[in-house]
């Protein structure tokens, strides 16, 4: 059943005794099902240890992320590419911010999923002027659920702007990510425009691993457009929060990641490349 937490935290649930009833006519496998349904994890492709590094070798095809989860983030071999995940489709985001639709067997260096189920608190928001702001919102929500779990986030809205960026295909040898975006980043601005962000709250213990905090994708309602986000200003939204105790992860099996010292990645670098500062 579906939450909804409003803007004092308080949380609002359905009758229990409905609940308990609808509990007694679910079939063994129903019950099986909800329950695999609610723990359903997030889903990682590869560390972003090691994609600032420039371990951009496709590891796992687009068709095998859509089995570990409906939404999500991520980019594509060689940074060909944001990647966007939203009900179910994957989309790559080219270099003048159009989206197309991802093929089954195109793959990913990194990317992280998660199922949005029917489990996910809903958050109504007025005007939101700054990207700043609404990571400060969700940080309220997260301080209420839990600081040392990750969540799965998915906001529709209209926005009045929505900074964004992509990259532009790298070739061999691989340089690190804060080098290609000095050259191969570009950037484009959406305005007065409908659509969906998609965004992963990680906890600062996984630190490497993934994003500390929060990690923004957007893609239109019409699904032409997106990127990267930087920088938003929204007037209005519903948000889907989503809390999950439960992270897989499948490491690549090149070389390249074998011989990797991942601790020696920037923590500047990460944050230049997820905030773009």
């Amino acid at each position: 059943m579906e939450k909804e937490i409003g803007t004092n935290g308080s949380r609002k649930k359905g009758s229990h005794l409905d609940m308990e009833r609808y509990e007694e006519e679910m079939s063994w496998e129903e019950r099986a099902a909800r329950v695999h349904r609610e723990r359903d994890p997030v889903y990682q492709v590869s560390t972003l240890q090691a994609l600032v590094m420039g371990n951009f070798y496709g590891s796992a095809a687009i068709e095998h992320v859509l089995e570990h989860g409906d939404t999500g983030l991520g980019t594509f071999h060689a940074v060909a590419g944001e990647l966007v995940v939203i009900d179910g489709h994957a989309y790559r985001i080219l270099g003048d911010g159009r989206a197309v639709e991802a093929k089954p067997h195109d793959t990913t260096p990194f990317a992280s999923v998660a199922y949005l189920t029917d489990r996910a608190y809903r958050i109504k928001l007025g005007r939101v002027p700054s990207l700043d702001v609404l990571r400060d919102v969700l940080d309220e929500r997260v301080e209420l659920l839990g600081v040392n779990n990750m969540y799965l986030v998915r906001i529709d809205g209209y926005f009045r702007r929505v900074a964004a960026r992509t990259e532009l295909s790298q070739q061999e040898p691989f340089l690190p990510f804060a080098e290609v975006l000095k050259t191969d980043e570009r950037r484009f601005a959406f305005e007065e425009v409908a659509g969906s962000l998609v965004c992963f709250y990680f906890p600062p213990y996984l630190d490497g691993v993934n994003t500390p905090g929060w990690h923004f994708h957007f893609i239109d309602a019409v699904r032409q457009h997106g990127g990267h986000v930087f920088g938003l200003c929204m007037e209005h939204g519903i948000v889907r929060m989503q809390k999950s105790d439960r992270f897989i992860m499948d490491l690549p099996h090149n070389d390249a990641f074998q011989d990797a010292r991942l601790e020696n990645a920037s923590k500047d670098d990460i944050r230049q490349i997820e905030q773009g500062e």
